[in-house]
């Protein structure tokens, strides 16, 4: 039997008395680490300079700016995100997953203390650049949405609001949540055909959505058909760029002039707004028209 002097004992006391505490503060600390790493948004940062972030669109992955960095590499500072559940398998449980992408938009570049930021969206990502310069208006410098509207499902649906849009995104929702995976697959093939001219380019697009979480997609899709910014735009004060495309909705009898009209409409309350629409190129208008995208960048990031 160990025998413990008096004040040996009253020492032993006084360890057993904090060691609640010392546990209490290991099970915050890893409390706190956990939901750290329940962040949705994380990056990857290349070259120096004046920082650029970069954000992906529906379905995508980083890879899809590949150009694009390699392009302004020697220039900007870029910021690369990357979506859970984008390109990776991750899951997410959100109550809202864009409006918390937004908001860790928001926090990165504060948190990160960034300044002079330039924010390039396309898609899904050109749509949550204006709803963050929206929420921050003096947070960013400069605004650049790759056919990012504040509200994509007027374009092809005018009229449409998000409440009459809510049974529509359910449905869709439930479709592609509940197909296999083999016909997943080929539906991604179609889609990105209507998305992308340049042929060797759509592979590795189909294979990031196939590579997607469709519980954490399908659940951003819905939000897209049921968000609709345009009444917030009018806090933007930064200049912005808006490229648009027109040519996939040749088929279906539309013109260059009705999307530009369209875009502009949207876009009307943004003080300092330029829109331009490109003439051959699909959604992807990196990949289809890149000298055209470049030469329009590159004249927005040099003006004052």
């Amino acid at each position: 039997m160990l025998h413990l002097s008096k004040q040996n004992r009253k020492v032993m006391k006084k360890l057993f008395l904090k060691l609640p505490t010392a546990l209490l503060s290991i099970a915050l600390l890893m409390m706190a680490t956990e939901a750290k790493s329940e962040k949705i948004l994380s990056t990857t940062i290349v070259g120096k300079g004046q920082p650029m972030i970069l954000i992906h669109g529906m379905s995508c992955s980083a890879e899809v700016w590949n150009e694009v960095t390699e392009y302004y590499k020697n220039d900007y500072q870029i910021h690369l995100v990357t979506l859970k559940g984008f390109g990776n398998k991750e899951s997410v449980e959100s109550e809202h997953f864009l409006k918390e992408v937004r908001n860790e938009l928001i926090d990165y570049v504060k948190t990160n203390q960034l300044k002079n930021t330039i924010l390039m969206g396309h898609s899904m990502g050109g749509f949550l650049s204006l709803w963050a310069a929206s929420e921050a208006p003096d947070l960013f410098s400069k605004i650049i949405s790759v056919d990012g509207i504040p509200y994509f499902p007027a374009i092809q649906m005018p009229g449409l609001t998000p409440e009459r849009a809510q049974s529509m995104a359910k449905q869709m929702q439930a479709n592609m949540k509940n197909v296999s995976e083999d016909a997943f697959a080929q539906q991604q093939k179609m889609i990105i055909a209507g998305m992308i001219a340049t042929a060797d380019k759509r592979e590795q697009v189909v294979e990031m959505g196939i590579n997607s979480s469709r519980t954490v997609t399908t659940q951003a899709y819905g939000e897209m058909y049921t968000t609709d910014i345009r009444s917030e735009m009018s806090k933007v004060n930064t200049p912005v760029l808006v490229l648009g495309a027109w040519a996939a909705y040749e088929q279906y009898g539309s013109t260059k002039q009705a999307v530009e009209s369209n875009y502009e409409a949207q876009c009307k309350d943004i003080e300092n707004v330029k829109v331009a629409v490109a003439d051959e190129a699909y959604h992807f208008i990196f990949y289809d028209e890149p000298k055209w995208f470049f030469n329009q960048v590159d004249s927005f990031l040099a003006s004052k």
